[in-house]
């Protein structure tokens, strides 16, 4: 692992060894792309002990509970939302990393719309008095823990770990003259602590937009109009990267160059580069009197075994791909 990093950081200068894009600025996404799960410390708030009694019980291997874990957590999360009244029409519904809706819960945390201590106040509600929610007592104290570290702002952020690859990619970025965004689901709280703990990687950023401080969820559109807006940016001017494909096709509709990214950086730069180039083919046809027969102008790449979509446009050519 430690090789391919190291051989990222080598590759990613020869990439980049001109302007790969037109656009000036590059708007990343914060959990999934620059910021990873620490396995190592989610499993600590599991607990061994848990985990090997629940494996028992449910008769799972260890390694396949994960499945397990998520479903009985989401539900949970939908349980209490439902039993305190929480209205879905007042909160932007957001996604997890495979497409599935998030629960209600968590997009209201999210948005802003309550704060940890709110919530954690409603967790010991339940857990006292609905102990029959659960197969046992192993599975109830791994979603009461999971819950804690997700809604315990301290604990949420010493389970992200910064992607060294990201922070190479994004001082490379910088280093070529592009202006750099953030445009993330996150909750205020716990995103003071994050800055705090990563000012090298977050000193690079030339403005910040975060869910929980505008009250809009992606992929919702005011939180995209909100970045837009505030940093006098115009669309086609940029290029958004996030590793969830709704995200991604909510930022083409209002016209912002966007792409998916759930690998390496070396990866990311060649689809970047690719859509780039045909994006230029474009023109020139165009300029030569020559058009496409083909009306759909979002491309499907498969480099380095990685399925992306792409918004075939820049600020050179046609509008922005509409998913």
């Amino acid at each position: 692992m430690k090789i391919r990093e190291h051989a990222n950081r080598l590759l990613i200068p020869l990439l980049m060894c001109c302007s790969f894009v037109s656009a000036k600025n590059m708007i990343f996404d914060f959990g999934g792309v620059l910021f990873h799960t620490d396995k190592r410390v989610s499993f600590q708030h599991l607990g061994i002990l848990n985990v090997a009694e629940l494996s028992i019980r449910q008769r799972i291997n260890p390694i396949n509970l994960n499945c397990h874990i998520k479903t009985k957590l989401f539900a949970t999360m939908n349980i209490i939302a439902q039993i305190h009244n929480l209205i879905p029409a007042e909160h932007h519904q957001t996604y997890d990393e495979k497409g599935n809706p998030l629960p209600l819960l968590m997009c209201a945390w999210l948005q802003g719309h309550m704060t940890c201590a709110e919530i954690r106040l409603l967790i010991d509600k339940i857990f006292e008095t609905h102990k029959d929610w659960f197969t046992c007592h192993a599975e109830q104290r791994i979603i009461k823990n999971l819950l804690y570290m997700i809604f315990t702002p301290q604990h949420f952020v010493n389970s992200q770990k910064l992607s060294p690859a990201a922070l190479a990619f994004i001082k490379r970025c910088k280093k070529e003259g592009h202006k750099i965004y953030g445009l993330s689901n996150w909750d205020p709280e716990s995103f003071v602590l994050l800055k705090e703990k990563h000012p090298q990687l977050f000193d690079l950023f030339d403005g910040i937009i975060i869910s929980g401080h505008v009250k809009a969820n992606k992929p919702h559109p005011p939180i995209y109009h909100a970045l837009l807006n505030q940093y006098q940016l115009e669309a086609q001017h940029c290029w958004f990267i996030d590793d969830q494909k709704e995200n991604v096709e909510a930022a083409q509709k209002i016209g912002i160059n966007a792409v998916v990214h759930t690998t390496c950086f070396k990866t990311l730069v060649k689809n970047i580069k690719l859509t780039h180039s045909k994006s230029t083919r474009r023109k020139n046809f165009n300029n030569n009197g020559i058009k496409e027969i083909s009306t759909n102008t979002t491309n499907n790449a498969i480099i380095d075994g990685e399925n992306i979509s792409l918004t075939d446009s820049t600020v050179y050519n046609c509008l922005p791909a509409k998913a």
